[in-house]
């Protein structure tokens, strides 16, 4: 599975790299590794080799999994550098794994390619660890290489699933993008068809079992309800991205409020009007580079009858440097977001990236404000 880069504290502990990037083993894996041990110990017991033989046999199995999640991962990863996309990690956790790649600057086509070398490289192990099951020997290697194989084609096949956030979801959502030229309708397309994949999941394991004719156990009614509620929490997940992609790909100048960029030494009655009319003001170095941002109460406090001698400056918020963006003529809100996000920002003076004009000042609150109006709009439809 590979997703989207985001800053992250604590991914588990590194236990390589590839082509630079750091590989971690989740912190949750040992979970599923010790569920494996538990559940198909008993079942791989054979009675002339001890009661441990069949413990020792799924921790093996445990292994060979991990090593075949890394390879899904790894293929992710690589492609995505090879189509030029900076991959931060490679993770190995409860559900598998995930690799996170900054996707900023994607396409249909990327996106699809990153997705179905996964699954691919899945069967391809499959093909690869059978065709060495056949000639090997030794009855215990046989057993878990036929084990392995036959993982290795189930998590191929399942994550090819047409429904996020299986990689075959990812597929669904590239196709849907290439067609309708929106990234977020691909998005909330494969998210509910991650729904439909949960519900089938359940409704196949519940069928299995009742043709099987045998009681169920508590693996028989847990497994298939974690994996139905992973898939529903992503799926949902990509819907509620989608629908928030979709409301942010409009021109991110329709966001902009008027600003006015005065000298900080100029003073505070000169702009006295455009505070009135509502209108931002910000306070420039000698440079003419924005350093602040008039309060508007601090303004407002400030008696009648010294406005003419106080200065700018003397009631601005500083803000930090990085609150000055350039954008590109065509730049859609989901841009600002992203930039105002990765800096923390809650406001930002928006300016020309080729001509450094200043275009207007973008505030969290009002981005907050139009998108939530725009969700909104899109829900009661």
């Amino acid at each position: 599975m590979s997703s989207p880069a985001r800053p992250s504290a604590a991914h588990g502990w590194r236990i390589g790299s590839l082509a630079g990037t750091p590989v971690f083993l989740g912190r949750s894996w040992p979970v599923i590794a010790v569920l494996i041990v538990v559940v198909f110990g008993p079942n791989l017991a054979r009675a002339d080799r001890g009661p441990e033989y069949g413990y020792l046999l799924a921790a093996g199995y445990a292994v060979l999994l991990l090593v075949s999640v890394l390879v899904h991962e790894a293929a992710h990863a690589l492609v995505a550098q090879w189509r030029g996309h900076p991959v931060s990690r490679i993770v190995a956790d409860v559900w598998g794994g995930h690799t996170v790649y900054d996707a900023t600057r994607s396409s249909p086509t990327t996106t699809a390619l990153v997705a179905v070398v996964g699954p691919l490289s899945n069967l391809v192990l499959a093909g690869a660890v059978w065709a060495l099951n056949t000639v090997v020997t030794n009855e215990t290697a046989h057993t878990l290489l036929g084990i392995v194989a036959v993982a290795n084609l189930l998590v191929g096949l399942f994550n090819l699933l047409p429904g996020l956030p299986l990689d075959g979801g990812q597929i669904v959502s590239a196709l849907v993008w290439r067609a309708t030229g929106s990234k977020g309708r691909g998005l909330v397309a494969a998210g509910w068809l991650g729904r439909v994949v949960a519900v089938l999941t359940v409704a196949w394991f519940t069928l299995r079992l009742v043709s099987s004719g045998r009681a169920p156990d508590l693996f028989d009614l847990v497994w298939p309800v974690a994996i139905a509620f992973f898939l529903w929490q992503g799926a949902t997940g990509a819907v509620r991205a989608g629908r928030i992609h979709v409301a942010t790909a409009g021109r991110a100048t329709d966001v902009l409020e008027p600003l006015v960029l005065v000298a900080g030494t100029s003073w505070l009655a000169e702009v006295d009007d455009a505070l009135a009319s509502g209108t931002w003001v910000a306070a420039a170095d000698p440079v003419g580079w924005p350093i602040g941002v008039v309060d508007r109460d601090s303004a407002a406090a400030v008696p009648e009858t010294v406005r003419g001698r106080t200065s700018i400056a003397s009631v601005t918020l500083a803000q930090p440097a990085a609150w000055v963006v350039p954008l590109e003529a065509d730049a859609v809100l989901t841009d600002l977001i992203q930039v105002m996000s990765e800096r923390e920002l809650s406001l930002a003076v928006v300016v020309d990236a080729t001509s450094r004009d200043v275009r207007g000042l973008a505030s969290a609150e009002r981005i907050n404000a139009v998108v939530g109006a725009e969700l909104g709009r899109r829900t009661r439809r």
